[in-house]
């Protein structure tokens, strides 16, 4: 009989403790959070530390705060931080691993990011279906940036059946956000007649737009505008200003046409420079 019931108390005490773990593991972010004590003030003092461009201390701190499940945006500004390499190193599989839990969380920062990942093989490598699923996400949240990469993929058929006026949309919608990228890309889907009607007029528009707010693709463009007089008259001297303010900000082509205007030189349009010069993002 004592041999039972220690039996049965034995049975009991393993049930006891399983019970104890799944009802742990059930209420570890809870358990988790309540170890962290004043997650606001951690937050507060992470993000403090961010906008003092202090990132090796802050990203201590949201470390911690990421492994919150629902800590979404903490787990965003994590990954960014070793997305971009702010403490002196890119990492771009930590940077991967949080953007797919903040993106799961519904994140569209993040979603767009892994998006713009799978899309250009940034650590790992080129997966279109991906990137399709996760700026659909993104932009479905009104994510302009996720909207202009939406509309890349169209443009050039990544991964979508190519459609230009499908990419036409989404750069409408994303400049309708002020975002300077989709301004730019309709000024270069205006000048080639891409997904709409040719027009040299809203070609200039659109650029003139971005470039005021600094754009360097916009400014590029823009100064190719000027230098071959289209839609507007040829201006050799508002070309260069314009080159100079793209090869400032490091654009690759801006320099080379900036010598062009400094020396004088004449180029053909014959000789496809335009036509291969003009980008969109």
């Amino acid at each position: 009989m004592k041999g039972k019931i220690k039996h049965i108390t034995i049975a009991l005490g393993i049930c006891l403790l399983l019970a104890m773990i799944v009802l742990g593991l059930k209420n570890r972010n809870t358990i988790y959070t309540w170890f962290l004590g004043d997650v606001q003030t951690l937050y507060m003092q992470a993000d403090s530390l961010y906008r003092q461009k202090r990132y090796e201390d802050a990203e201590t701190l949201y470390s911690k705060l990421a492994k919150i499940d629902t800590a979404k945006h903490c787990q965003f500004i994590l990954g960014d931080i070793y997305y971009q390499g702010k403490t002196g190193v890119r990492n771009y599989k930590k940077a991967m691993k949080l953007f797919l839990e903040s993106a799961d969380n519904g994140n569209a920062d993040s979603q767009n990011n892994l998006g713009y990942m799978y899309a250009y093989g940034i650590g790992t490598d080129i997966d279109y279906s991906k990137a399709r699923k996760y700026l659909s996400l993104a932009a479905l949240q009104g994510h302009s940036q996720a909207q202009v990469g939406l509309g890349s993929l169209y443009r050039h058929g990544w991964g979508v059946t190519k459609s230009y006026s499908e990419a036409f949309k989404l750069y409408k919608k994303a400049a309708a956000h002020d975002n300077t990228d989709a301004m730019n890309n309709l000024g270069y889907m205006y000048t080639f007649g891409y997904g709409t009607s040719t027009s040299a007029g809203d070609a200039i528009y659109w650029f003139e737009k971005s470039a005021s707010r600094d754009n360097v693709s916009a400014l590029f463009n823009l100064g190719l505008m000027y230098y071959f007089g289209k839609g507007v008259e040829k201006d050799y001297a508002k070309a260069k200003h314009l080159f100079q303010q793209a090869s400032a900000q490091g654009h690759n082509h801006a320099l080379e046409f900036l010598m062009k205007v400094e020396n004088k030189e004449k180029v053909s349009e014959t000789d496809s420079i335009f036509d291969w010069k003009l980008k969109a993002i």
